[in-house]
């Protein structure tokens, strides 16, 4: 779309006019990128370039590109945030705080923390996924084989003509008992108690 304006052709593609004439803007240009932080075609790259690296260091993480590549955005757009505000400063000309880019990095911080512990990628989250590992591999069990055993123990208590045990039934019965007499103590000693009072 282009619309002509005193003499001079404006639209897409266009660049801005210098000296009456127009020079266009070539494909996939840059001018007006700053940080990249918010470009995909900046961070985007970047990100790939930190994720292959990540798998070439730790091949385990192979597996879950999703998380892999959410980390990884996350890292370059807070990265290519940083260089920028570490170039033009986190106070703006007039002395004040860039508000917004230094969100925008706390937010890109929070979410590349947040990934980092969940790929396992600081200290503490690396030792979590370690012990929640040799957990899982200890507690792996013969799921097949246990279920065979259990069929094997119903069909002998039912050949045998043993009664399968109710353990929680002879709890329960046990607490009732005692309750019972604790109850039955209880009236027995109000009982006493109400006879010396009437002498």
């Amino acid at each position: 779309m282009s619309a002509s304006r005193g003499g001079r052709t404006m639209g897409a593609g266009v660049a801005p006019v210098h000296h009456d004439r127009a020079v266009p803007f070539a494909q996939g240009n840059a001018q007006s990128v700053t940080s990249g932080h918010r470009s995909p075609r900046v961070y985007g790259e970047l990100a790939r370039r930190l994720a292959a690296g990540l798998v070439e260091d730790r091949p385990d993480l192979a597996g879950y590109p999703e998380a892999v590549a959410s980390w990884a955005t996350a890292e370059a757009q807070a990265a290519l945030l940083r260089r920028h505000l570490s170039q033009v400063g986190t106070l703006d000309d007039a002395g004040e705080p860039r508000e917004g880019p230094l969100k925008w990095l706390a937010r890109f911080e929070t979410n590349a923390a947040a990934a980092r512990a969940s790929l396992g990628l600081d200290p503490r989250s690396e030792a979590a996924l370690r012990r929640e590992r040799a957990a899982a591999a200890v507690l792996t069990v013969d799921l097949v084989a246990l279920a065979e055993r259990g069929r094997a123990a119903l069909a002998a208590q039912e050949w045998g003509g043993a009664q399968a045990t109710d353990l929680a039934g002879e709890v329960l019965a046990d607490v009732a008992a005692r309750g019972a007499q604790t109850q039955q103590e209880a009236a027995g000693r109000f009982a006493i108690e109400q006879g010396n009072g009437q002498q």
